[in-house]
């Protein structure tokens, strides 16, 4: 794995790219959520998939230099 600077990582966190590409993640886990409010229960197997983009989503929304 290629090392990058904490100060690469700051750009690229600063990027209008990476700024859209979280954002798009925010939404795709509100609109799971939502789903998971209206749909829970109804297909078990649906409902875990869903939860795990959820999680899948929030890790990459953490990603952090650290």
């Amino acid at each position: 794995m290629k090392a990058i600077s904490k100060e690469d990582f700051a750009t690229w966190k600063q990027d209008k790219v990476t700024e859209a590409f979280f954002e798009l993640c925010a939404e795709r886990i509100q609109d799971l959520k939502d789903i998971l409010a209206d749909t829970a229960g109804i297909d078990p197997v649906n409902d875990n998939h869903n939860r795990g983009f959820i999680k899948a989503y929030e890790e990459v929304l953490k990603v952090d230099f650290e």
